[in-house]
């Protein structure tokens, strides 16, 4: 009889042998992000990472609180055939105050800051609401490209004792190119822009002018003789304006029209937005000044 139990042993000991070698167990730390509407994926930090990660899998036994962040170890136990996490401890839970989850629609283009006079407000619009929003503030651990629309998932928190309000990203849902031009031409396009200086010359009074068109990606003006029309493209700090067209009057006397277009006629020009002026340079050297005119 003890001979047999002894066998038996045996024989159990060798069946439990390989999954007791090939089962590993370890435990890492990690920081859970607040506010995230389902789980998993969770949202994580490990002790040496600065941004938030996605981590797919279940952690078992624990039971996630979207109020709540939290700080806690996990034990990992790797098999021959996969990876089992569970909750090991809870290191840290704190709840997170004053916060909102929301979704939101970013719009391709910066617009203007009424207060600084830069095009650094994002166009935002919520699910709740029906309407475009400005924003000045940053929204945290989020890699805005112009020309792109973004729906986006964004924790808000007012700060302590304060109005202002913190963003922070945390999860891009959609990220879609949209055909169009940057933000830079949508300012161009609220104006009309009067020639005033050309080759270092005053010729305010020949009342050669353009406008800009953002959505069509097109102009149109007046050399202060014929009329004229065609494209334009930005890219940086680059303007050009291929394809131009115009009218083919006789202009009697003295006119600029030869040195307007031999400038906007180039492959490339260079160009910026200083105070109330449009400024079009060539190999660096200034060669035509705009003055904007207000409606």
């Amino acid at each position: 009889m003890k001979k047999s139990l002894k066998s038996s042993l045996f024989f159990m000991l060798l069946f439990l042998f390989p999954y007791g070698l090939y089962a590993q167990i370890s435990t890492f730390r990690i920081k859970v992000k607040s506010g995230l509407e389902s789980t998993p994926p969770y949202l994580v930090k490990y002790y040496n990472s600065k941004d938030w990660e996605k981590f797919y899998a279940e952690i078992q036994q624990f039971n996630y609180n979207a109020n709540f962040e939290y700080t806690i170890r996990v034990k990992k136990t790797q098999t021959a055939h996969k990876s089992i996490y569970s909750l090991a401890k809870i290191i840290s839970k704190s709840k997170t105050k004053n916060a909102e989850i929301a979704i939101w629609d970013v719009a391709e283009n910066y617009v203007n800051n009424p207060t600084s006079g830069k095009l650094n407000c994002l166009q935002v619009k919520s699910t709740k609401k029906n309407k475009w929003e400005y924003i000045s503030n940053p929204i945290l651990g989020f890699d805005y490209q112009e020309q792109y629309r973004y729906r986006i998932k964004v924790k808000q928190t007012k700060a302590r004792d304060t109005d202002s309000m913190q963003y922070e990203l945390l999860d891009i849902i959609s990220k879609e190119k949209v055909t169009g031009l940057p933000s830079v031409a949508s300012f161009l396009a609220r104006f009309r822009w009067n020639l005033l200086q050309l080759n270092g010359k005053d010729v305010s009074n020949n009342k050669a002018n353009i406008g800009f068109d953002a959505k069509n990606g097109t102009i149109a003006g007046s050399t202060g003789c014929n009329n004229f029309w065609g494209n334009f493209s930005v890219k940086g700090n680059l303007i050009s304006f291929p394809h131009l067209a115009s009218t083919m009057k006789s202009c009697n006397g003295a006119n600029i029209e030869n040195d307007f277009f031999a400038v906007v006629e180039q492959k490339q020009l260079q160009f910026d937005i200083a105070e109330q002026t449009l400024n079009f340079y060539i190999d660096g050297k200034l060669v035509m000044i705009f003055g904007l005119e207000r409606e």
